[in-house]
């Protein structure tokens, strides 16, 4: 499983831009807790309520976010999928915009990065720990803490997409892009006894 935002699709960047853009808060800050309002100066918590409302007005918000993912992970991406080494599905929580529905908004999206030719197999949850379960899936990328621990809760192993709101979880396995993620899922077995062994 792999999340979408802040994993494929840079939502925190688009988030901080609209911020600037609507109340002239800065644009190079680090995100480092869950809440954009206690990291992003100047940023109250009902101003962040007024960007999560324009997002929800959107149309089609979600298609127009920029990659957080670099092209040779989208290629990588797709040599996988191509490959059938393993059944990759797409898992996210986004709330409903204008529009498309989130659905056809993240298979969309997706897809003008790997390929009009794959369709990818996208599921929207909140509750993603259930649905790995019920589906059988067995590791999932990641980067936000509520999930993380939703997943780990239903005994699903997680990499952690590194960011530094999500530092907490020091005993999982960390990475910064898709290469690394399938390598280490690709080394499995090996990380795993690793863990053990300490």
């Amino acid at each position: 499983m792999i999340d979408v935002d802040d994993v494929l699709a840079d939502f925190n960047g688009a988030f901080i831009d609209l911020s600037h853009e609507l109340f002239g808060t800065p644009k190079d800050v680090e995100i480092t807790e869950w809440d954009f309002y206690r990291c992003i100066p100047g940023l109250t918590r009902e101003m962040e309520q007024e960007v999560w409302n324009i997002i929800k007005n959107r149309e089609n918000f979600y298609e127009t976010l920029k990659p957080f993912a670099r092209e040779e992970d989208f290629s990588l991406l797709r040599e996988v999928i191509l490959s059938k080494r393993y059944e990759i599905f797409f898992v996210t929580s986004r709330f409903p915009v204008r529009g498309r529905s989130v659905e056809e908004q993240t298979c969309r999206w997706i897809k003008r990065h790997i390929g009009d030719s794959i369709s990818p197999l996208v599921y929207v949850t909140s509750k993603k720990g259930a649905l790995c379960e019920k589906m059988n899936i067995s590791i999932a990328l990641d980067d936000a803490p509520h999930h993380i621990d939703n997943l780990i809760c239903h005994g699903v192993s997680v990499v952690v997409m590194d960011w530094p709101h999500n530092r907490q979880f020091v005993d999982l396995p960390r990475v910064k892009n898709l290469k690394e993620f399938f390598h280490v899922v690709e080394n499995w077995d090996i990380i795993c006894q690793n863990q053990t062994v300490e």
